[in-house]
């Protein structure tokens, strides 16, 4: 299918607006409920803004024990300092959301290329070099002890199998999932465009894990266990007043991941999507199913907070932080 058709009549591939517009209503049903425009806030209290928006990732990753996450440095601004391990490493901004600026620093003239477009508020992360990352989605009441997850999601990172005929140049416009990053990969592969993969050789185009930039993902829910949800749960509650939201991270197998042995790479909070809605197995309306029942967690969890003495965030301070984004 044209990959411009197929932007429409997928919902995967619809844009942000369009798939969560229709929404609107129960949204605004919720709002009554919990008589605050912005009731989601509250979700996270440990966090700004709940981890709605604007909310500074170090903060987070800081909680986490060394064990469980990669080598990680934070610059306000980085000018003539070393570089902290060797190259590859990851670096991103401490405040951003989905992969916007993400990026796998191989050498020198990457990372040259790089501080040309932001040397601010930047996280330095070691590469994880392990084949399996997930987005594990954690939730827990506040009037309860102990949480639980109730999605996880894996990724299936862009990549291109040669045929033995088409070159890379036109495997990026015939795949969809490139097709919308195609300017990018362009320019990332020029040295190599005519290149001819051999029958069934594959090349990972995209190292990072973000569906905006070609990855599919996966329900894999079905691989939650008891010692993954205890693990996840020790330290989630570790991070101070987080009860929603999704957990990125790595591991070298199946098995080490469903026994608990995994690298955290970061936490999102009350933006947090429940990614496995795009699984293609998925239809528009198991999506909103799902996409309403972690909402409906969020929502139960800010009312909890609520209650419990979280006081509600001004829907006007919130609207004036949205319009510095826009």
């Amino acid at each position: 299918m044209n990959p411009r058709i197929e932007k429409w009549t997928r919902y995967e591939f619809w844009p942000f607006w369009l798939l969560y517009g229709p929404l609107t209503p129960w949204y605004i049903y919720k709002i009554f409920k919990a008589g605050a425009p912005a009731y989601f806030c509250a979700t996270n209290p440990g966090m700004k803004w709940g981890g709605f928006i604007n909310y500074p990732k170090i903060d987070l990753l800081n909680q986490i024990d060394e064990v469980y996450k990669p080598k990680t440095y934070f610059f306000e601004k980085f000018v003539s300092q070393n570089i902290p391990f060797e190259f590859p490493f990851i670096v991103k901004p401490n405040v951003g959301e989905r992969g916007f600026n993400v990026e796998l620093i191989r050498d020198d003239n990457d990372w040259k290329n790089y501080l040309k477009q932001n040397n601010t508020d930047l996280i330095l992360q070691e590469y994880v070099d392990f084949p399996l990352e997930f987005g594990v989605f954690y939730v827990r009441l506040p009037n309860e002890e102990n949480g639980k997850i109730i999605s996880i999601t894996a990724k299936d990172f862009l990549s291109f199998t040669g045929d033995g005929k088409s070159t890379i140049e036109e495997l990026i416009h015939q795949n969809p999932r490139a097709y919308y990053r195609k300017d990018y990969l362009l320019k990332k592969f020029r040295k190599e465009l005519k290149y001819v993969l051999a029958e069934k050789q594959t090349i990972l185009a995209e190292p990072i894990g973000n569906h905006i930039r070609g990855t599919t993902f996966l329900d894999s829910s079905h691989l939650k266990t008891k010692l993954l949800e205890e693990r996840i749960n020790t330290i989630s509650k570790k991070i101070d007043g987080f009860y929603y939201g999704r957990i990125d991270l790595k591991a070298k197998s199946l098995e080490d991941f469903k026994n608990g042995n995994f690298v955290i790479l970061e936490v999102n909070g009350a933006n947090s999507e429940a990614t496995i809605i795009y699984d293609p197995d998925y239809n528009i309306v198991k999506a909103y199913k799902e996409i309403i029942r972690h909402l409906n967690y969020q929502h139960k969890i800010a009312i909890q907070n609520n209650k419990l003495g979280v006081k509600w965030t001004d829907w006007k301070l919130l609207a004036k932080e949205l319009m510095t984004r826009f």
